[in-house]
């Protein structure tokens, strides 16, 4: 098997280790699965089976997005905790990737759950003028707390990092 590399444009050898990693992105469970998520799913299964009879070993993380804007909409307009909803969706994705015979990943990684591990590199890339922040509008993201601080998204601030599009071939504007 050979893919593309977007750096150079050649044809390369998938993997060349004997471990390959395998990341894909996760669903958001706020609704039922659907052909766009087996297609998506059914494709890395294939690809990870691939490099398993070739004699790689394969280790394969899929993210859950399991906080997110249609995950909030849905819980409030059927009036439901999102943890709730997001918990019977992410059984009924696995249950339908089973029905399929997708072979399931190694770790899932909720968002959640990982947030604590960002907070450290993220204040990093503030100190260092890498990221900025931006308030978020009224009425958009987190409530403000009485006396608290504004809410504010944050964004790596691509123009500082020359090596950025060396993968993507995307430039820096």
């Amino acid at each position: 098997m050979r893919v593309r590399d977007t750096t150079t444009g050649e044809l390369r050898p998938a993997a060349s280790a004997p471990t390959v990693t395998l990341y894909v992105c996760g669903i958001t469970p706020y609704d039922a699965t659907h052909t766009g998520h087996a297609a998506t799913y059914v494709t890395f299964d294939l690809l990870g089976r691939i490099l398993r009879d070739s004699g790689h070993e394969v280790r394969y993380v899929q993210n859950i997005t399991d906080i997110d804007d249609p995950l909030l909409e849905r819980a409030e307009r059927d009036g439901v905790p999102w943890q709730t909803l997001a918990t019977r969706e992410i059984a009924l994705f696995r249950e339908d990737m089973t029905a399929l015979g997708v072979i399931p990943p190694d770790e899932y990684l909720g968002a959640v759950e990982s947030i604590p591990g960002f907070v450290g590199p993220i204040e990093q890339l503030m100190r260092e003028g890498m990221a900025y922040a931006v308030p978020v509008p009224d009425g958009d993201g987190a409530p403000q707390a009485a006396g608290g601080p504004q809410p504010r998204d944050i964004y790596f601030d691509v123009t500082r990092d020359p090596a950025f599009g060396g993968v993507s071939s995307l430039e820096a504007s």
